[in-house]
């Protein structure tokens, strides 16, 4: 599905010539008038933007050192499945959001994600995925997660052993405006796996740039003895520079 970036192809529909007979009216030589007559106006057909494919996306994904105050971690992963929602999750309103934080694009042509750390601070650890969608798809895909944070303060899922927990979950008012909309929001449960506690802090923002999205999945995990100050320092928040950096990446990306 690649293409030109930049150029839209245009399907001209034939519009034809309507022709008018001034009729009773001659020149100074008598001849009558016979020229055909162009409409004034004529609608512009819409311009049809094809969805960024999975190795385009994976080109627009930021390299190492060219994210200032971040370290590229791995290599990136591109799928052309936006993935589905998990059926484990309990109520089915909420599934978007853990779909979100599982780097689910529910309803997008491509994706491609990359990790991220940010320099010398080990946690949280971090995803940006980039995912682009057919006409109208990306708006519909945030609008799914500000209805799902309209209704959902708890959700719970099973982990890799079976185990059923419940996630509370947050909605995130960011201060500084992203992209063309974002929806930000927290998770926070506690693991108890054989007597050891653990909290487990997420914070997702997806922000929409044209038919596109860019997903920041942060988490950060710590022992249940900590201060609940301590526990706050390592809970991760928004970084609105970084993000603008990708929606700026995005943006480009689709010829814009």
């Amino acid at each position: 599905m690649s293409f030109e970036r930049g150029r839209c192809s245009l399907a001209v529909a034939g519009v034809g010539a309507v022709l008018v007979l001034a009729g009773g009216c001659s020149s100074a030589t008598g001849d009558v008038s016979t020229e055909p007559k162009t409409p004034a106006s004529s609608k512009a057909p819409s311009a049809s933007v094809q969805p960024l494919s999975g190795a385009e996306l994976v080109a627009a994904l930021p390299t190492e050192g060219a994210l200032p105050g971040y370290i590229v971690t791995g290599t990136p992963k591109s799928s052309a499945d936006g993935g589905t929602s998990d059926s484990d999750v309990r109520p089915k309103a909420c599934r978007s959001l853990w779909g979100a934080r599982a780097r689910a694009s529910t309803g997008s042509v491509a994706s491609a994600w990359i990790p991220i750390a940010r320099s010398g601070f080990a946690p949280p650890t971090e995803f940006l995925t980039f995912a682009s969608y057919d006409s109208g798809g990306a708006k519909a895909h945030l609008a799914s997660l500000d209805t799902a944070l309209n209704t959902c303060s708890s959700l719970s899922f099973l982990d890799s052993y079976g185990t059923r927990h419940t996630a509370d979950v947050e909605r995130v008012e960011n201060q500084t405006a992203l992209g063309d909309t974002s929806v930000s929001f927290r998770m926070h449960w506690t693991y108890d796996q054989d007597g050891f506690k653990s909290d487990t802090f997420v914070l997702v923002t997806t922000v929409r740039q044209g038919e596109a999205t860019v997903t920041d999945v942060a988490n950060a995990s710590v022992g249940s003895q900590l201060s609940a100050s301590k526990k706050r320092a390592f809970m991760p928040k928004v970084d609105p520079d970084m993000l603008n950096s990708q929606v700026a990446a995005l943006r480009e990306a689709q010829g814009h």
